[in-house]
């Protein structure tokens, strides 16, 4: 199986500020293209990821153009495997000087969809029209938007996604349910009232880190994964990792294998790599 890993933050503080990893001694130091390659080759069982694309890394405001041109460039000249091949730059579409960013950012043809970090918020942020008024700009440029939220903000994302119809969007981390809790009854609802939206895909990804680490894996992130494809069935279901904040790469892809196993061919190849293209723009 085929894997494109679409959610891969790869980090350079010798470069760029990343305010959030502060006090988090797993993401002290380089997470580069090199080190995300050593860990996907340890990967390599019933699966291989052959694609990367670049989640951008919440950086302060002022970095967000050095950070898009920089991981642009190094997609343009990077011959490796996996190969980087495309971007998620981060923007502030809440703002009123969004054109101008969408400017410089259209310019770059690597970039195929926006990220704004909403669970760091006010839920103000979410209900503005400035932002739904900006996110509609986002198909004349060909872009996506990516949804970074928590699960009590759900209803809020329905609400936002209900007047950008014609917006693509991709909800990260499947919403980020209370995996090691297990409480996910309020989750299961604000997914299934999302998925009604035809214009919304679901990121399988980032559940590492929001699991039980003393427990296995797969049996705790299965309810989750199932309840994503009864809702958005395999042709609006992505798969990523969240390297480096969820780092056992090697759990993620072989728990991703497991899951998948019992479904066609087809779908397991729609979501491992087949729906990317379509989703993202790139066909």
């Amino acid at each position: 199986m085929d894997l494109t890993d679409t959610h891969v933050h790869l980090l350079h503080p010798d470069r760029f500020t990343y305010p959030w990893t502060h006090g988090v001694a797993a993401l002290q130091g380089r997470f580069g293209l090199e080190e995300y390659r050593a860990q996907a080759a340890q990967a390599r069982g019933r699966a291989r990821v052959r694609g990367v694309i670049f989640m951008e890394g919440d950086v302060p405001p002022a970095q967000l153009g050095a950070e898009t041109e920089f991981f642009a460039r190094l997609a343009d000249k990077d011959r490796g495997t996996p190969a980087l091949i495309a971007l998620v730059a981060g923007a502030a579409p809440e703002t009123a000087d969004f054109p101008v960013q969408l400017a410089r950012i259209g310019a770059e043809a690597r970039v195929r969809a926006l990220r704004r970090v909403l669970h760091t918020q006010p839920d103000a942020v979410l209900a503005s029209p400035l932002l739904a008024e900006n996110l509609r700009r986002l198909p004349a440029a060909g872009l996506a938007f990516e949804l970074c939220v928590r699960p009590r903000q759900l209803a809020l994302v329905a609400a936002l996604v209900s007047t950008c119809p014609q917006t693509q969007f991709v909800l990260n981390h499947c919403g980020a349910p209370d995996v090691a809790g297990g409480d996910l009854n309020a989750w299961r609802e604000g997914i299934r009232e999302l998925a009604l939206r035809p214009n919304v895909a679901c990121k399988f990804s980032g559940l590492g880190s929001l699991a039980n680490p003393a427990l296995p894996l797969t049996p705790q992130v299965r309810p989750v994964f199932e309840h994503c494809l009864e809702c958005f069935y395999p042709e609006r279901l992505l798969w990523g990792s969240d390297w480096p904040v969820s780092a056992d790469l090697k759990a993620w892809v072989e728990t991703t294998v497991d899951l998948l196993a019992p479904l066609s061919d087809h779908e397991q190849q729609a979501i491992a790599a087949g729906n990317v293209g379509r989703i993202y723009g790139m066909n």
